[in-house]
């Protein structure tokens, strides 16, 4: 199953959270994965670090947990909203499963802050 939420950020950018949920046939266990994406002013969305940003090859030398948050933090997301789309994903199954979170980003993202804007530049982005 997958869930996706888009998000309309601060400076003009939209953030998307892409959820990934895979029951298990014998317990009672969904495991999911996250996946995070951008757009700027473009039509389509693309990741949060490409070929061209100063991370990249830091990203590429990651494990995947490390890459995968590595792109949360710069895709300008805060953890309330990524866990309301969680939550959100959490809620399209019955009561009875258990969820698991297979990077395990979401225990342990403490900080996220998401972007921050000045009254000043929301005036001048309207």
């Amino acid at each position: 199953m997958i869930h996706e939420r888009i998000f309309r950020l601060a400076v003009g950018r939209e953030a998307k959270i892409i959820v990934k949920g895979h029951p298990s046939k014998i317990t009672n266990e969904v495991t999911f994965d996250l996946e995070f994406l951008i757009r700027d002013n473009e039509s389509d969305f693309r990741p949060p670090i490409g070929s061209n940003h100063p991370q990249y090859w830091k990203m590429k030398k990651y494990s995947p947990e490390k890459s995968r948050f590595l792109q949360l933090e710069y895709s300008g997301l805060s953890r309330k909203q990524l866990q309301a789309t969680i939550d959100e994903f959490k809620s399209l199954f019955e009561p009875v499963y258990a969820f698991k979170d297979k990077t395990q980003i979401a225990s342990r993202v403490k900080s996220l802050k998401g972007i921050r804007v000045s009254a000043l530049n929301r005036r001048l982005l309207a």
